[in-house]
Order: C-alpha cells, then structure tokens, then sequence
C-alpha cells in the first residue's frame, strides 16, 4: 500500500504546483473573499494522484485480482468533477448541475450499489426495497456533493474536511481493501494539497475537486454498507459529515424563511457570517471546524465499531446538539442581510 500512497502524493504536489501557475483564474464576485484572482481546478491534481495511485496499488501491491466496483465509483467521481471543472470556467445554471448530478447518482444507485435497510436501533431495521433504496440514496449523494461543494468557500476549510472524512472511512472496513486504498489515496491527495489552498491561498481546489471528493465519501460510504460483507453502517458517511450537512440545512431553513432562492449562490452561511467579525480569520475558522469534524468522525467511528446498531441514535443526539450550537452561534454572527423586496411595475 505504501508505494500506491507515494504515487498519490508525488503526483497530486507535481500537477497541483503546476496548476498554481498556469490554471485558469477564479476572478473575485461579490460573495468572494479574494480580492485578486486565484489559480482553481486544483482538484484536477487530487484526481490525477488518487487516478495514479490506485493503478500503482492495483500492479504492485493489490492481495487479490479484480477491480470490484471502484473504477465505476472513479468513474462517477471524474464525471461529477468534470462537470464542476467546466462550471468553474463557464459557471453553468445550477439546474444544468443538479442535473448531472441527478443522473449520475440514479446511475450509481441503479447499477452499482444502494440502501435498501436502514437500521433504527439495535434488531430494528426496516427493509425500504429497491424503488425506496435508489431516491433514497440518490438523495444521500445529492446531498453529500452539495453539501461539501457549498462549504467551500474559506481556505483550507472544506479540504481539510474531506480528509478527515477520507481517512475515517479508509479504517472501518479492512476487509475491502481495494475500497479501503481508494480512500486513503483520496485522503492523502487532500492532506498534501492541502498547504496549497491553506494558508498560501495559491490554489482553490475549485468545484471539480469538492466534488470529487464528496461523491467518493458518499458512495465508498453506500459500497461498504451493502453487499455480501457490509460489517459498517452507511450512517458513518454522516457522522462525518454532520458539521457541514448542519449548516447546510439550517442556513437553507433561514434563507427560506427570509424569503431567498435556495439555489442562488450566497454567503450567508453560519462560517461565511462568523468571519465577518473584525480580527476572525480563515485560519482561525478552519482549525475550529477540522476540530469539530474529528470529534464527529471519532464518535462516529467508535459507535461503529462498538454496536453500529446504535448509529442512528448517537447520531440524532449529535444533530440535536449541533442545531442548538448552530443557534446560538447565529445570534452571535453578522446576521443575514434583509430580503430584497421585489418591485411591482407601474400599471
């Protein structure tokens, strides 16, 4: 495994340094917090090293012939960055990106793997079937991508982020080990990126790259949850990303409520409006919710590994005590901007 993980990261330093020179720029809007124009698709050097190091992994080091379903899983990841790398250069409608990424994760959920029991409690389980199973995991995926994808906005934060994810679910089943590499090359591409995005602000690693790394933690979580040797609950998926899947949905909740578009891009998320406040900075934000992610990911992990029927349960109870720290950090942040009110046309 170890000269898989030296390609992943010999790869991913060679391209994402050439990328910081020569990619295409990210111009400042006005929900940005750059002021110059910044390299982006640095994503595209995470693909290239997981891409390199898997192939390395599966020549040199693999203990048993057969690919399984990880290249149908590459596959829908490269297929989901691509179209984040084109949207970083043309900024396509979200309805076309919602779009793909429906289609790609019905055929993920059709053809490749999907939920089809969910576990209450420990003996409780309720058999949803295959039609329940492919919208149900369907939505983890639309949720997962977008989620991870609307939290990238702050260096370092959403990266940092997905590697703890990445690495969680590499250790929860070693009895796949081809599942388990493609993780942790994922994670380690991130991991060395990560001085890049973080605290250089030399590459943002653009939508290709959130979106490659969220589609591979959620369906790498829907692979090691089902088949013949599952022996992991897909809620692990969750547990690691519970910081972000809160923020996500209650900022949603506020923007409706004010009467927003949900799919009008913004920066009133919780973390955008905390470094508003004078003398906060990305550092300081990104070292917070990296903190934060591993706690989540470690109970995660342990209730995994203890009594996975427990999942569900521990991980209400942690979603209950985010919403209510979401709260109250929302009464302490710069509050949302009032609604604009529309104009009627003189009659």
């Amino acid at each position: 495994m170890i000269w898989g993980v030296v390609v992943t990261v010999f790869v991913t330093v060679l391209i994402a340094a050439l990328l910081a020179k020569i990619g295409p720029l990210d111009h400042p809007r006005p929900r940005s917090r750059h002021q110059w124009p910044i390299a982006t698709g640095g994503g595209l050097a995470v693909i290239a090293g997981v891409m390199a190091g898997l192939l390395v992994y599966v020549l040199l080091e693999a203990p048993s012939p057969g690919l399984g379903r990880i290249p149908w899983v590459l596959a829908g990841g490269v297929l989901i960055a691509l179209l984040g790398a084109l949207d970083d250069v043309f900024d396509f409608s979200p309805y076309i990106k919602l779009a793909v990424q429906l289609l790609v994760s019905i055929a993920f959920c059709t053809m490749i793997a999907r939920v089809e029991v969910l576990p209450f409690a420990p003996g409780y389980a309720l058999d949803v079937g295959p039609i329940l199973g492919i919208l149900g995991t369907t939505l983890w995926l639309i949720v997962m991508m977008n989620a991870y994808n609307f939290m990238d906005g702050s260096d370092g934060l959403a990266v940092g982020v997905q590697s703890i994810g990445l690495f969680t679910l590499a250790l929860v089943n070693p009895d796949r080990p081809l599942v388990a590499f493609a993780l942790l090359a994922a994670a380690a591409a991130n991991i060395v990126f990560l001085p890049f995005n973080h605290p250089g602000k030399r590459l943002f690693q653009g939508d290709c790259g959130a979106l490659f790394s969220s589609f591979i933690i959620a369906s790498a979580t829907v692979l090691q949850s089902t088949g013949n040797n599952p022996r992991v609950s897909m809620y692990i998926g969750v547990f690691v990303a519970a910081p972000f899947i809160t923020d996500v949905l209650l900022t949603l909740l506020a923007r409706a409520r004010a009467g927003r578009r949900l799919f009008q891009a913004h920066n009133e998320h919780l973390y955008q409006r905390w470094l508003r406040v004078e003398g906060r900075t990305t550092g300081d934000l990104a070292w917070r919710v990296w903190g934060l992610t591993a706690a989540c990911a470690t109970l995660g992990f342990v209730v995994d590994q203890t009594n996975s029927g427990w999942s569900l349960p521990v991980l209400l109870a942690l979603f209950a005590g985010l919403a209510v720290a979401w709260f109250l950090m929302d009464k302490r942040v710069a509050p949302l901007d009032p609604a604009p009110v529309p104009v009627t046309p003189a009659g």
